[in-house]
């Protein structure tokens, strides 16, 4: 049975220039938490959009360095700032953070959220700029950082294999780009060419503001205007949610590397996204398949067989993909696929017991709850349920998900469509 319980809830107003704020007023936090999402297709410029946060960490114009930007924080009670970049469907994210004590927890009350306000503006939208250009020695030492991390990219074989597979998969599609950029592209990035690609995506990129804490939503309201009120052109369009892919036949692809155990990696296409009538069976169907350590690729692949050394799925709601993948023994691998195919056929044909449909269910609903408490992590959530013209109502999906029948997951596991099949072996 569902449980009373109040869900965080967001306040949405739109400031100026048509930029959108979000606001979640809760007791619970003594900190304020401030993300700036902004938005931009996954085109042929992801690798230089990936880097651009990378150089605007490195100082403002009012702060030039590291280490002023350092003794700024510090004189702010020790505030932290952060960036991300990640993919969205065929979208490419750019996160911008910002952790804060909550001034009306301190003796002195000063305006310290307005000032951690402006040190975050600063670093988005005030970059230290020379002679027409971004810092040389900044761009260059970024560069090679962002290189290392797309090299290292191959040392978990597991994330690697998923890689390989997803560009397989969508080789012909925006989505087979990695968020991280490609090294390819890396050396042609300079400071000045880098610093126009920047103006262009800091004043037509779409943008969203999210604060969560123990505050006065109409008062933050008012504060994040004022320090967000510069002017913006009109706001460059993200393109659709991406089309569902038809799948003519299933495509095998093999390589061969120096791995110590092979990785098994299957790529399925089902076109559901949140807010989709189909949405909460989809993430029953994956609990079910390998989401768990109840599941059935683990109990079945891992425990039953002895093939796999691990064996999991999980959906990618955005584009609309599910993967499976199993780490095994290359000899194992015909072995290995016939019984992860069999799990998923299993599910179609309602072959689920009441053990695995209640442990999926009460795990599903207690990360739901989780989700409360990690304000960062559910700012994220509701951004991306908005990016998808629906509204993130956590207490709604509980109610949903109590009301998902074997009948609805195995109709959802029938519109699977197996798209590829990847294999890195030794």
């Amino acid at each position: 049975m569902i449980q009373n319980s109040n869900p965080p809830v967001f306040e949405h107003f739109t400031l100026g220039s048509a930029v959108p704020l979000a606001v979640n007023s809760n007791r619970k936090l003594k900190n304020i938490y401030v993300k700036v999402f902004v938005m931009a297709d996954l085109d042929e410029q992801y690798t230089s959009r990936s880097l651009l946060p990378m150089v605007l960490r490195r100082g403002t114009t009012r702060l030039p360095d590291m280490q002023e930007l350092r003794r700024y924080r510090e004189s702010l009670y020790g505030c932290t700032l952060g960036s991300s970049v990640l993919k969205v469907g065929e979208w490419q994210m750019v996160a911008f953070s910002l952790d804060i004590v909550n001034e009306a927890f301190l003796p002195t009350g000063e305006s310290l959220f307005e000032k951690g306000l402006q040190l975050l503006r600063e670093l988005i939208f005030d970059p230290l700029v020379e002679d027409g250009a971004f810092r040389g020695e900044y761009v260059e030492r970024e560069k090679g950082l962002l290189e290392n991390n797309i090299s290292s990219l191959v040392d978990d074989k597991n994330e690697y294999a998923v890689l390989r597979c997803t560009e397989e998969m969508c080789s012909g599609e925006p989505y087979r780009r990695h968020e991280l950029g490609s090294i390819d592209e890396i050396a042609a990035i300079d400071a000045e060419g880098l610093l126009g690609f920047y103006r262009d995506w800091s004043t037509t990129a779409p943008i969203s503001i999210y604060v969560s804490g123990d505050v006065d939503p109409a008062g933050v309201r008012d504060t994040v205007s004022e320090v967000f009120s510069f002017e913006r052109p009109e706001q460059r369009a993200l393109s659709a949610l991406p089309a569902r892919v038809e799948v003519s036949g299933v495509r095998e692809v093999r390589e061969q590397f120096e791995v110590n155990q092979a990785q098994l990696v299957m790529g399925f296409r089902h076109g559901v996204h949140p807010g989709d009538g189909r949405y909460e069976a989809l993430l029953m169907l994956n609990a079910i398949l390998g989401g768990f350590a109840h599941s059935k690729l683990f109990q079945n692949v891992r425990e039953k067989a002895s093939l796999a050394y691990s064996a999991r799925s999980w959906v990618e709601r955005t584009k609309g993909l599910l993967y499976m993948a199993c780490g095994i023994a290359t000899e194992n691998y015909e072995q290995a696929l016939e019984i992860c195919l069999e799990q998923l056929k299993a599910i179609e044909e309602g072959e689920i017991s009441e053990e695995e449909f209640d442990a999926s269910r009460k795990t599903i609903i207690n990360q739901n709850r989780m989700l409360e408490d990690n304000f960062p992590m559910l700012m994220a959530s509701d951004f991306i349920w908005r990016l998808h013209g629906e509204e993130l109502d956590l207490g709604a999906m509980r109610e949903r998900l109590e009301k998902v029948t074997r009948e609805e997951i195995a109709a959802t596991a029938a519109t699977l469509r197996h798209d590829t099949t990847y294999f890195l072996h030794s």
